[in-house]
């Protein structure tokens, strides 16, 4: 297996000493922002040490802190106020050099003799800093000290500030523009003419401010900021308020001065700027709120849906929350370079491409889908994490599951055909449960301490879980009760930080005030055994065989890997019964105590003769088993007229029956769920096909490469076989949304099965579009995926380097993206290889922002998944410093292992995560990594001889090849 490239030692320095020469000649440009280097540097040695500097004799003394739990949360000494923060990047090839000046006025809350702030990866120049205010004539800077581990900056001063004393710091300092994707950062494109074009961003969440600037860089630190950005006169700037005015350089006559408008107290992770040559795109306005979208050149047809329905979710939201936007504009901006999806800066909100432009005939249905679900979730950020903020990263779901829970019902307001209802249930439910359902999960309310841990919080937990919990307490409340209590909560702690409790205070006394049934408990109560525990519920519904309108009702914990002596926990549950979709009248509602012990219900069942179901339309975050006897008469109407159960319990039955056989809590197990499947025959609805495909699709990557994984293929494919007779490759431009996405379905599965016809036209159009690949009539943009994927199967270098062609020539990300999926469609080893390569290598087809996508395309290629690996752990080191950290390479250890079903590959990973260890910050990606991995082992060891069984008896006359 290759390696990555290592540069001898003597290059290295060689391109220090040139680097350093052209720091120096940029100083010399703008000596008045670069006064003299400082006594010590900030290095990026990771040992744990404090590096002291005395101003008066410039001595840098190191000291090594003995090891033990290092608290990475700053004293509360000062409260800031304002931030002055002056800043003139360097965006030229070969000089990304950040001249910066800040001022910070705060407020002084005890007596103490020294200030600590955050820095990092920035040189302070020491002899400009600065403390005044009145009664501090004299007081000097004694010396400085920085902590290069928890990245505190701590000013030592010649005498004592008493409580309650205002004062302001001041001090100059070098940055660098780096190329990490956080901080103020590097980002660039290619213009018409194949010219490389350089802009300056930034990304502050969750810890990266102080790599901008010397700032107290926490949540619940919140302040002013008045912000002036130095940029050239052929270049535009803007940030989170509109420019006040625009004044010359001094000394700098290609330069100019953008002074901004000070904004409102707001958290330093949510302040933003981007500085480049992009394009204005103005939207209609959202009231008194002037809107735009910023794109590179060449690319202001693709923000046109994004103009178009900003304004409205915008308006949205006001109503909602019934709290008008407090800012005057909303610019959002589409980046080239951006590590997340995008951030919600307040006032400019950041994008990855994909999510906010769409090309009509190049993007997909799913990619207009997904610029309308992000826009809606940062736009509602706005309130719900800028407007009040949580007081520390433990509570980041506070802010993620709320945007996540709101963003549905946003998109709702401008595409009510795209039914986000049902698309909740797949993309946030259904989708977390995988996750949630490992015992290495974690609660939505988590401790984090240092800045590792604080990045892996943002996962699926605090986005989808969060949300859909707050979706079930919509469910109990009563989405106007959950509006109004939401509306005081956000008014009472305006351009402030708050905590769970606070919030579920509010929610208690709008629930109280409407006389809401909560079983004699509280909002507080309920949600904390949501919010502190791991997991979910599996709900046992049993009728009683000698009295069938008597039902008992338990609760276990779910696990997916069941193992001897796991801890149980029990929650509040909010129960729902119905067995006639067709009358309201007939849905029961009931709690379930947090204990094992069942609760029996004889007033539930109006015909005991007919089946019931729990959890109507989904609300409740838990999974439901029955007795056998219910299970039976559910079948038995799916299978004679499956449209009497509403669609999103359909799309759960078909959920949790091949989840609770997976995890072993079905009786039957896979005999069960396969037979409650079999109905699919008959389905025409998107929801229930597109939650048996994800499902088929992990056991068949499970059972890849064996007799039963050919079998399940057939299977499979006989009972799509009427989709794709209805639908085959041709949209109408009649389709509607779910009908587009069902078309995809249908083709798919065809082509994913080796159908012969599918194969066949599936090259044939890829044949007829690559002759002519700007033609967007040759190719339907949604099954672009799967002709491109069939097409690199069954194809070889020629059609490999074609897509990389096509790739490289686009103009649309989101293409960009379908076609790098495709790619990694080839078995062609050298082929992959050479995908891993570009996923680390500067100046490579795959931009750094795009390498996870290649971890995760590799799962599903049976040969990819083990070169994957192997390649992460030969280039640990390179993956690190390419990335900026090691998390990143755990984060796609993860990706790439989640099919591995080997003990072989499971001793790989306990192997690597024992060397690996030290080097990280928290293990956990790593842990959930292993047991996955644990339990496909172990499910393949239970369930293969069952499935295969299955399969063999009951796949009917298989639709051949």
């Amino acid at each position: 297996m290759g390696k990555g490239v290592t540069l001898p030692k003597w290059l290295v320095i060689a391109a220090c000493i040139i680097f350093v020469g052209g720091m120096v000649a940029v100083g010399l440009c703008v000596y008045y922002l670069a006064p003299p280097p400082p006594g010590s540097e900030v290095t990026t040695d990771t040992t744990s040490i404090v590096t002291e500097t005395t101003t008066p004799t410039d001595i840098a003394t190191t000291t090594f802190r003995p090891p033990g739990d290092i608290n990475y949360r700053l004293p509360r000494h000062f409260l800031p106020l304002l931030y002055t923060v002056r800043l003139l990047p360097i965006i030229e090839e070969g000089d990304f050099t950040i001249f910066g000046d800040v001022t910070i006025d705060m407020v002084c809350n005890e007596n103490t003799n020294h200030i600590v702030l955050h820095i990092n990866d920035m040189d302070v120049h020491q002899e400009t800093i600065k403390v005044s205010g009145e009664g501090l004539e004299g007081m000097m800077v004694h010396h400085t000290s920085f902590d290069q581990i928890t990245q505190f900056f701590t000013i030592h001063l010649s005498g004592e500030l008493k409580a309650g004393m205002q004062l302001s710091l001041s001090m100059s300092y070098l940055a660098k523009l780096n190329d990490i994707l956080g901080g103020f950062y590097r980002s660039s494109y290619f213009d018409v003419n194949g010219n490389r074009r350089y802009i300056a961003t930034t990304q502050f969440q969750p810890t990266d401010a102080r790599r901008a600037f010397p700032c107290f860089d926490e949540p619940n630190f919140k302040a002013r900021f008045a912000i002036t950005l130095g940029r050239k006169k052929d270049m535009t700037s803007i940030s989170n308020m509109p420019i006040n005015r625009t004044v010359p350089h001094e000394n700098m006559p290609d330069y100019e001065w953008d002074i901004y408008e000070e904004s409102v107290p707001m958290s330093t992770y949510l302040v933003a700027f981007v500085i480049s040559d992009f394009v204005k795109n103005p939207a209609p306005n959202a009231g008194e709120t002037e809107v735009a979208v910023w794109s590179r050149p060449g690319a202001e047809e693709q923000t046109r849906y994004a103009t178009n329905i900003t304004s409205t979710v915008l308006e949205y939201f006001e109503e909602f929350f019934q709290i008008p936007y407090p800012l005057p504009k909303q610019d959002m901006i589409a980046i080239p370079d951006f590590g997340a999806g995008a951030m919600e800066n307040w006032g400019l909100i950041t994008y990855r491409e994909t999510a906010v432009l769409y090309q009509p005939g190049v993007s997909s249905a799913q990619n207009k889908q997904r610029v309308a679900v992000v826009i809606a979730h940062e736009l509602a950020h706005q309130w719900f994490g800028n407007l009040v903020t949580t007081d520390w990263w433990d509570l980041l779901w506070l802010n993620e599951g709320f945007a996540t829970y709101l963003e549905f019902k946003g998109v709702d307001r401008v595409e009510p055909e795209m039914k986000m209802e049902q698309q909740y249930l797949n993309d946030a439910i259904h989708y977390v449960m995988q996750l949630d359902g490992l015992n290495s999960s974690h609660p939505m309310i988590m401790p984090a301490n240092n800045p590792d841990e604080i990045n892996e919080l943002f996962d699926p937990i605090a986005y989808e879980k969060s949300g859909s919990v707050l979706r079930m307490m919509e469910d109990f409340l009563g989405l106007e009760v959950l509006k109004e209590g939401l509306t005081n909560y956000l008014n009472n702690r305006t351009y402030d930080t708050a905590t769970a409790d606070v919030l579920w205070e509010f929610l208690g006394d709008t629930a109280t005030k409407y006389s809401v049934d909560l079983n004699g408990l509280t909002v507080k109560d309920i949600l904390d055994t949501w919010s502190l525990q791991k997991n979910f519920p599996v709900v046992k519904v049993e009728r009683n065989p000698e009295n069938y309108t008597e039902i008992t009702v338990s609760q276990k914990r779910f696990i997916s890997a069941q193992f001897e002596g796991a801890e149980e926990y029990y929650w509040h549950v909010p129960l729902t019964f119905i067995q006639d979709f067709s009358n309201n009248s007939s849905l029961k509602r009931r709690w379930l105590s947090n204990s094992s012990e069942p609760a029996v219900y004889t007033d539930i069942i109006d015909e005991p003769n007919s089946w019931i179901i729990c959890n109507h339309k989904v609300f409740g975050y838990y999974r439901v088993d029955y007795d056998e006897i219910n299970w039976d008469l559910i079948q038995v109407q799916l299978q004679t007229n499956h449209t009497k159960i509403d669609v999103m319990n359909r799309a759960q039955i078909v959920d949790d029956a091949l989840n609770l056989a997976s995890a072993d809590y079905l009786n039957q197990t896979y005999k069960r769920a396969m037979d409650l499947t079999s109905y699919l025959k008959n389905e025409f609805d998107w929801l229930p096909w597109e939650t048996a495909d994800n499902n088929f699709d992990r056991l068949r990557n499970l059972l890849s490469g064996t007799e039963a994984g050919a079998l399940l293929n057939d299977h499979i494919r006989s009972l799509a076989l009427h989709l794709y007779e209805l639908y085959d490759f041709n949209e109408d431009p009649m389709d509607k949304h779910l009908d587009l996405f069902l078309r995809t379905i249908a083709v798919r599965i065809a082509c994913g099965t080796n159908f012969a016809p599918c194969v066949e036209k599936a090259k044939e159009n890829f044949i007829n579009w690559s002759a002519d690949p700007d033609n967007a009539e040759l190719i339907s943009p949604n099954l672009k995926p799967t002709i491109t994927c069939t097409a690199m199967r069954e194809g070889d270098v020629k059609e490999f380097d074609f897509l990389v062609r096509r790739y490289n020539s686009t103009n649309v990300a989101a293409e960009k993206d379908q076609l790098l999926s495709a790619m990694m469609c080839t078995d062609d080893i050298i082929l992959l290889r050479r995908l891993l390569e570009w996923s680390i290598t500067d100046g490579s087809p795959i931009r750094k922002q795009d390498a996870v996508f290649v971890y995760r395309g590799m799962a599903t290629n049976q040969i990819g998944k083990t070169l994957a690996l192997g390649f992460i752990q030969d280039n640990w080191e390179q993956i690190a410093s390419y990335t900026g950290g090691y998390l990143t390479a755990t984060e796609w250890i993860q990706s790439v292992s989640r099919y591995y079903n080997k003990q072989s590959e499971l001793d790989e990973l306990i192997r690597l995560k024992e060397e690996k260890a030290p080097q990280l910050g928290t293990v956990r990606t790593l842990d959930q990594a292993i047991e996955q991995v644990t339990a496909n082992v172990q499910w393949l060891e239970k369930h293969y001889q069952t499935i295969h069984n299955w399969l063999r008896n009951n796949s009917g006359n298989p639709v051949k090849n």
